[in-house]
């Protein structure tokens, strides 16, 4: 296992690392526990119905973590499989990505997804000099605008019937965050 970013979150050892095979029943474990939470914001809950599917998914995710095209990481408390965090959308060519993440509603609140997307966000900017990093939530997601809210991102926009989810047209807010080094010169 390839640790990406280790810290502590209160009592919680909280390691951010590449995507195991290994870690595939904890994480559908615990998609499985919280599906009908995670399935209000997250449509592939849709279609992760199996553990052959997580495992699935992170076989994709280490092919594309490995062309450049993704970083996705799993979130690890305590050694524990609990969540995953991203870079997706990643344009090398205007130095953007948006973030996701996702966490076990058994470890929310303790500000773990906010330091893990805290760090990703720190990587993207200090290892991949992105230029702008942009957080995409479901205008309904009250957990997810706190944690952009929580890491300064600024609500860039608010777009209306943007996404089509469970047969109805969703609002979604954009928030970005710049990179400081980036933006200094301009």
């Amino acid at each position: 296992m390839f640790d990406f970013s280790k810290f502590i979150v209160g009592v919680h050892e909280v390691i951010l690392s590449f995507p195991e095979e290994s870690h595939a029943e904890a994480l559908f474990s615990a998609i499985t526990r919280d599906r009908e939470t995670l399935s209000r914001f997250m449509p592939w809950t849709d279609t992760t119905l199996t553990v052959s599917d997580e495992r699935q998914f992170i076989r994709y995710a280490r092919a594309q973590n490995a062309k450049y095209n993704l970083l996705v990481l799993t979130v690890l408390a305590d050694g524990l499989p609990v969540g995953m965090v991203d870079l997706h959308d990643i344009n090398h060519v205007n130095h953007t990505a948006k973030i996701g993440y996702w966490l076990s509603t058994s470890v929310q609140g303790q500000g773990i997804i906010t330091n893990a997307v805290s760090h990703l966000v720190a990587i993207a900017c200090d290892k991949l000099s992105l230029h702008k990093i942009i957080l995409e939530a479901d205008s309904e997601n009250n957990k997810s605008i706190a944690v952009a809210n929580r890491l300064g991102f600024t609500f860039e926009a608010k777009l209306k019937g943007q996404i089509y989810y469970h047969g109805t047209y969703k609002d979604l807010n954009i928030y970005v965050q710049f990179n400081p080094s980036t933006t200094a010169n301009n």
